[in-house]
C-alpha cells in the first residue's frame, strides 16, 4: 500500500489518513496541480466526508532547506444535510506556516464544486475513486517471507495478480496553482493532516515519498506514529539509519548488493527527507533513475520495491486509465461498492484491524 492506514493512529479515523500525494503539471502548463488522497476505502471503512476540526495542509519548501516557506491550508465544515461541506483555503508563508490557520484567506466554497482563488488556481473537494493500484496481498506475503521467514521471494508479485484498491474510493483535495504563484522554479512538498486536541495541533498523518511506512515502519507500527509526528527537516537523522538497515536487510536477502549497507545508505538519501520534488513545468514522473513530482498513472509500487530490492520488482498491476486529464483529474467515485467488504473492521473490544476477507 501507498500510506493507506500506514498507522495506528491514522487507522482510528480515516477522514485524517493521507493514502497519497501527487504533484504535476495541469492541462495549461504553467499551472502546478497538488492532489492530497485522504480517506482510504471512503463509505466502506469510513466515511465519505472531511474532518470537520482537522487541518489539511500542502507545505511548500521553495528554498530546498526542508523547511516549508508556503504552506496552503484547508479546514471544512459540519456536514450538511445533503452531506455537503463547506470549504476554506488559506495561504500561509514564512514562520507562520507552522501556526494553524494564521494563513490569508484565499477562498470559500464547498465541496463537490470548483472553487475558483481569486488570486489565480483553483481547488476541489470530494469523493473520487482511489488513483492508488497495487497488489497489497502479494506485498504482504514478501513482507512476511521477508521479516519472518528471512527469505526473498519475488515470486509472490504477478503469481496472481489483482489491484486490491480496485472499485474502492477516497476522499480527494486538488489545488492547481499558476506557477508564478510558487516564485521559483523548483518546489519540495510534503502533505500533514492534523487534528486539534486539548487546544493543540496534532499531527495524525504525513506523506510524500510513497511507500516509505508501509515497507520500514511495517516492522514496529509505533515507528509509524512517530514517524508521522516528525518532521521532514528531521528524518535523516532520525530515521535515515533505520531504513537503510531495513534496505540492507533486503538487499543482503535478495543477494543483489555487494555492500549491502551501502546500499543502504544510498536507499535512505534518496528517500529522504520525505518529500517530493519537482521542476514547475515539466512532465511529472516518478522512477527508479529519479523523482520529478508523481503523476497520477506512475507504477511507484514497483519503482520503490526495485529500488529498495536492487533489483527490477513487477507485480503487474497498472492504473486502470479512469483518471480525468483536466480538473479535477480524479476519476469519478465508484458507486458499485455493494456486497464489497471494508478494509477495516472493528473487533469486540472496539480495536481497529484489518479485515483480510478484503485485502486476501
Amino acid at each position: 500500500m501507498s500510506h493507506h492506514f500506514d498507522s495506528p493512529g491514522s487507522r482510528e479515523d480515516g477522514r485524517v489518513d493521507i493514502s497519497d500525494l501527487f504533484v504535476f503539471a495541469g492541462a495549461d502548463p504553467d499551472t502546478t496541480v497538488l492532489i492530497m488522497a485522504v480517506n482510504p476505502d471512503a463509505g466502506l471503512s469510513s466515511p465519505t466526508s472531511f474532518r470537520p476540526d482537522a487541518l489539511y495542509e500542502f507545505k511548500i519548501d521553495i528554498n530546498a532547506d526542508t523547511i516549508e516557506d508556503l504552506s496552503f491550508q484547508i479546514r471544512f465544515g459540519a456536514v450538511d444535510a445533503a452531506g455537503g461541506q463547506s470549504i476554506e483555503l488559506r495561504r500561509a508563508d514564512g514562520a507562520s506556516t507552522a501556526s494553524g490557520t494564521s494563513g490569508t484567506l484565499l477562498a470559500t466554497g464547498s465541496t463537490e464544486q470548483t472553487v475558483r482563488i481569486a488570486s489565480g488556481g483553483q481547488l476541489w473537494a470530494g469523493l473520487a475513486a482511489d488513483p492508488f493500484f497495487a497488489d497489497a496481498a502479494a506485498l504482504a506475503q514478501f513482507q512476511q517471507a521477508l521479516f519472518v521467514e528471512q527469505r526473498f521471494v519475488p515470486e509472490v508479485f504477478g503469481a496472481q495478480p489483482r489491484n486490491n484498491f480496485g472499485g474502492r474510493n477516497i476522499s480527494g483535495i486538488v489545488l492547481e496553482l499558476p506557477n508564478h504563484l510558487l516564485s521559483t522554479p523548483s518546489i519540495h512538498v510534503w502533505a500533514s493532516a492534523s487534528i486539534w486536541k486539548d487546544g493543540e495541533l496534532v499531527r495524525i498523518n504525513r506523506a510524500a515519498i510513497p511507500l516509505v511506512q508501509p515497507i520500514f515502519n511495517i516492522v514496529d507500527e509505533h515507528l509509524a506514529d512517530a514517524y508521522n509526528r516528525s518532521h521532514p527537516h528531521d528524518d535523516l537523522a532520525q530515521h535515515g539509519q533505520h531504513i537503510a538497515a531495513i534496505a540492507a536487510q533486503i538487499a543482503k536477502l535478495a543477494g543483489t548488493a555487494t555492500d549491502p549497507q551501502a546500499h543502504g545508505q544510498r536507499v535512505a538519501g534518496r528517500l529522504l527527507p520525505d518529500m517530493l520534488r519537482y521542476e514547475l513545468g515539466t512532465s511529472a514522473q516518478y522512477s527508479v533513475a529519479s523523482t520529478n513530482g508523481r503523476a497520477l498513472t506512475d507504477d511507484i509500487f514497483d519503482v520503490t520495491l526495485s529500488l529498495v530490492a536492487n533489483t527490477p520488482i513487477a507485480d503487474r498491476i497498472e492504473a486502470d486509465g479512469r483518471h480525468r486529464t483536466t480538473f479535477p483529474y480524479l476519476a469519478l467515485p465508484h458507486t458499485d461498492q455493494a456486497g464489497m467488504p471494508p478494509v477495516l473492521i472493528r473487533d469486540a473490544e472496539g480495536q481497529v484491524r484489518f479485515n483480510e476477507a478484503a485485502l486476501g
